[in-house]
C-alpha cells in the first residue's frame, strides 16, 4: 500500500482546484453565515488573504475569496500571494515576505 506525504485533498471548485483544507474554512464559514443568527455577516470585520502555494495560479482563489467578502460583507484588506514555493525555504528572501509584513502593519 502507498502512502501519500501530502495530506491536501484538491476540490473542484469551477472545474478548477482549491485545496481542502481553504475549501473547508471557507464551507464553514458560508455555514455560521446561513444560520439564523447571521453570527459572521457585516459586523465591521475584515479579513486579509495571505497565501504560499506551489504554483502561481491564484486566480480563482482570488476570485473565491472576494466572493466570500462580499457575501460576508466584510471589507477586503488586500492579499499577498507567493507562488514557486515547492520546497521547505523557497519562500525565504521572496519580497512577498515584505508585503505580508507591511499588510500586517497596515491593519489597525
Amino acid at each position: 500500500m502507498e502512502v501519500q506525504e501530502k495530506t491536501e485533498t484538491p476540490l473542484h471548485l469551477s472545474k478548477r482546484l482549491l485545496c481542502g483544507q481553504i475549501r473547508t474554512a471557507i464551507d464553514r464559514l458560508f455555514a455560521l453565515e446561513e444560520g439564523d443568527g447571521n453570527l459572521l455577516r457585516g459586523h465591521d470585520r475584515a479579513s486579509a488573504l495571505l497565501m504560499a502555494a506551489e504554483g502561481h495560479g491564484f486566480e480563482d482563489v482570488v476570485l473565491y475569496y472576494e466572493h466570500l467578502m462580499e457575501h460576508l460583507r466584510w471589507k477586503n484588506l488586500g492579499h499577498v500571494l507567493a507562488g514557486g514555493n515547492g520546497d521547505v525555504g523557497d519562500i525565504t528572501g521572496k519580497p512577498e515576505l515584505q508585503k505580508a509584513y507591511e499588510l500586517g502593519k497596515s491593519i489597525q
